[in-house]
């Protein structure tokens, strides 16, 4: 989704911001106006200070100050904080797979499906066990509060979230390692294998596809936020 300010009349010097989040969706509003939800593009800016505000429901507002530069798309990636106000930190799963599924637990308990298909489960990170067909399939699956999230079989692959965010936010210099088009990671234990431009990665030794691939951005490489979060999750412990 891109939304496209008005520049100036006379062509005066625009940049553009790349804002995303996690939960992704939420409320964007650039200087008291409203742009869209994430991941967004605000495009043809007014070079200079800006102030940006992120709301969502069940989610404290963040509002941050933003400096444009002339020809530069600055990129923003905000983690949300869950809303103090919210009595319980829970989230949900959803389960697709083309064919009909059996029994499905939750770190080893029998998971409870509500009426609509989603299991109610705490945020957090739980191993999700689904008797299929083909046979038995463990995934494990990250949750925040008050998302819902989408875990789709096919394979050995499971569809996860678009929002991407820089990876040296959020790991260090050496755990990083890009040869051409060839990325690998090493990090709190794992071991993840992908190229630029493929949404497949190899995340010890079993195949996980992104929406969002692994992307160079004035030098910078932006992975999902969602493996971010995977490969960092026991800094927060």
């Amino acid at each position: 989704m891109a939304f496209a300010a008005v520049a100036l009349l006379g062509a005066a010097p625009t940049g553009a911001i790349f804002v995303t989040s996690l939960p992704s969706g939420a409320d964007v509003w650039l200087d008291g106006t409203y742009v869209g939800h994430t991941p967004v593009v605000v495009d043809a800016l007014v070079v200079g200070a800006h102030h940006l505000t992120l709301t969502r429901t069940g989610w404290t507002p963040e509002d941050l100050a933003i400096a444009i530069a002339p020809a530069q798309t600055q990129t923003t990636s905000v983690v949300l904080v869950r809303d103090g106000k919210t009595s319980e930190g829970l989230g949900q799963i959803a389960i697709h797979a083309a064919d009909r599924l059996g029994p499905i637990t939750i770190d080893g308990q029998a998971a409870v499906v509500a009426k609509d298909g989603t299991i109610a489960v705490a945020a957090g990170t739980h191993d999700v066990t689904i008797a299929a067909p083909q046979g038995k399939q463990t995934r494990t699956v990250t949750v925040y509060p008050q998302t819902r999230t989408e875990v789709v079989l096919g394979g050995d692959t499971v569809l996860r979230s678009i929002v991407i965010a820089p990876a040296d936010d959020y790991l260090p210099a050496t755990a990083v390692h890009l040869e051409g088009t060839r990325l690998v990671v090493r990090y709190g234990g794992h071991d993840v294998i992908a190229h630029l431009g493929a949404t497949t990665y190899t995340i010890d030794g079993h195949a996980i596809s992104y929406d969002a691939p692994p992307t160079v951005v004035r030098t910078r490489i932006y992975l999902p936020l969602e493996l971010l979060t995977m490969l960092t999750i026991r800094d927060k412990k």
